[in-house]
């Protein structure tokens, strides 16, 4: 179905590789940017709609669409505050907020699935085009085929604006980067998000995200998730695959995290 950008359309967000934008009429429409291909558009529409299968607490999209040349999908309106402002909004209720992002992560997990992508594609593909030297790239994919394979359900971007408070609820966004595999995958790349993703990056602030990322690191083992020896192991991995499209934030702070994890796991360094 071809659509035109309505004149009572309202902007929502914009991001890497989409605008989002409110019809007014109960439903949201996500544009992609023009570089997005369409591999990545039929992946977020079958883990979205896996997801819904699942019943877990998200969309499905209701139609794929063309808006004057630019793919499109369409989602019933999740009406809500992201998480970010809510937090931002209620801080001393940050600790609280952070456990049910946690408990909400655990319910993703808990889904044996079938079907998608495996998060140690992704993660090789992202290594052997990232910026690493030829010799850590060797090393690391060698280490990579040494973990396991896993069959959970990974969302692959779980970060706090990917999550919107709707009454007493949290429901998940943006399922363009899930995959399966083990969960540990998974939780040390949020860890990454909360510490080292896009965002303010003043001194008070980089206190608060490293608190955040333990807190919600605890939370997560408390209610069953993979022990810190676990999550240690697939830490080198995850983090170097990120350098393939990490934004430039805390990159100081997010090098001596790399290097650490590759130097616990035995592995070449990574010189910038």
């Amino acid at each position: 179905m071809s659509y035109e950008i309505g004149k009572n359309w309202t902007l929502l967000g914009r991001g890497k590789s989409s605008r989002v934008f409110s019809m007014r009429d109960g439903r949201v429409i996500k544009l992609f940017h023009s570089a997005v291909s369409e591999e990545m558009i039929q992946r977020e529409m079958a883990a979205a709609s896996l997801a819904t299968s699942l019943h877990l607490p998200t969309a499905a999209p209701l139609d794929r669409v063309s808006v004057q040349e630019q793919a499109g999908l369409i989602y019933p309106e999740i009406t809500g505050r992201p998480l970010t402002a809510m937090i931002r909004k209620k801080p001393l209720l940050a600790a609280a907020l952070l456990t049910r992002m946690a408990e909400l992560h655990q319910a993703i997990h808990s889904q044996s699935i079938t079907g998608l992508r495996t998060v140690k594609s992704v993660l090789q593909t992202d290594i052997d085009y990232g910026p690493a030297a030829p010799s850590l790239k060797k090393a690391a994919s060698t280490y990579l085929a040494d973990l396991p394979d896993g069959d959970r359900l990974l969302h692959g971007d779980f970060h706090i604006d990917n999550i919107i408070v709707r009454g007493d609820d949290l429901i998940i966004l943006d399922w363009a980067k899930a995959a399966m595999g083990d969960p540990a995958a998974d939780v040390v790349r949020s860890e990454m998000l909360m510490r080292f993703g896009a965002g303010p990056t003043d001194p008070v602030t980089n206190l608060w995200r490293d608190w955040a990322a333990r807190r919600l690191g605890r939370a997560y083992r408390d209610h069953g998730g993979p022990a810190a020896d676990r999550l240690a192991r697939w830490r080198p991995v995850v983090a170097l695959a990120w350098l393939r499209a990490r934004p430039p934030v805390r990159s100081r702070a997010f090098h001596a995290y790399l290097n650490q994890a590759l130097r616990g796991a035995g592995l070449p360094l990574f010189t910038p």
